[in-house]
């Protein structure tokens, strides 16, 4: 009853009081912004594509569309939208509000890991963020040279530095969505076919591309169940050292078998990379 009793023995104390906020209050809801038309952004998904060399069209017909319509299924998903652009596809899925963000991504990638897409173009990527509205820093790196150009040897070392080094320490930053690296020089394996000698041996092009792009497999094997652990199995090939490159058969002929190795020269070749 304190404050009742305060009320009664100084009511102009309280009444000077109850007018102060009843101020405030007025001149704060005269300054209050309203927005008739807020941007509101629903949680969103992009998957993100990458094709070297494909023009716009080619990456609409042979990723966008594959993508759209593997993925509209998705539970959740308002609204799909896309962008094709040279060498690079962006689908943004727009959720429901309310929408369990963690459980979507997950469905969205089993649905990408069913999705056949050609084998030159790279396995697409999700991304928790709409890139054409979050914000984005560019940053460049350059190497201290003698000359006014860079040797082959420093932008390949530049390159590796950026993508071991710069990239980790900024997708560990808070706030941080996702680290793209971009220009520089990276090794490329070519393979240099003596036509000659191949036509002697009767071996077409055709049988080289397909046993090379054997030997390049990393595709989903299935799921085995176990009593208490379940397994995923993958097929993981891949032609990452000259070595190994130099073994793989191409085929028999008169009972010898001819592989790389006996007719033609494998050389590492420096690709330079346009973003």
């Amino acid at each position: 009853m304190r404050i009742v009793d305060i009320a009664v023995k100084r009511p102009v104390a309280v009444s000077m009081f109850t007018f102060a906020v009843l101020l405030f209050g007025m001149v704060s809801l005269g300054r209050l912004s309203v927005n008739l038309l807020p941007d509101l952004s629903y949680p969103t998904l992009t998957i993100r594509t990458d094709y070297d060399g494909a023009a716009p069209g080619e990456v609409e017909q042979l990723v966008s569309k594959p993508i759209e319509e593997a993925i509209g299924v998705v539970k959740g998903v308002r609204k799909v939208t896309s962008t094709s652009r040279a060498g690079q596809s962006d689908v943004v899925l727009s959720f429901a509000w309310g929408t369990d963000m963690d459980f979507a991504s997950l469905e969205v990638r089993e649905k990408l890991d069913v999705l056949q897409l050609p084998l030159d173009i790279e396995k697409p990527r999700l991304l928790r963020f709409n890139p054409s509205l979050d914000p984005v820093i560019k940053l460049g790196l350059t190497a201290q040279s003698d000359t006014s150009s860079l040797s082959v040897a420093q932008m390949k070392r530049l390159r590796l530095y950026a993508e071991q080094q710069v990239k980790r320490a900024l997708e560990s930053v808070e706030g941080v969505a996702a680290v793209r690296v971009g220009g520089g020089l990276e090794n490329e394996i070519h393979i240099l076919i003596d036509q000659q000698k191949a036509s002697q041996l009767s071996i077409p092009i055709t049988r080289i591309i397909d046993r090379v792009s054997a030997e390049n497999i990393n595709a989903a094997g299935g799921r085995i169940d176990n009593a208490a652990q379940a397994f995923l199995v993958r097929t993981l090939i891949s032609l990452k050292h000259l070595a190994i490159s130099k073994t793989f058969s191409l085929g028999v002929l008169k009972a010898e078998t001819f592989n790389l190795k006996t007719w033609q020269r494998l050389r590492v070749l420096i690709k330079i990379v346009m973003w």
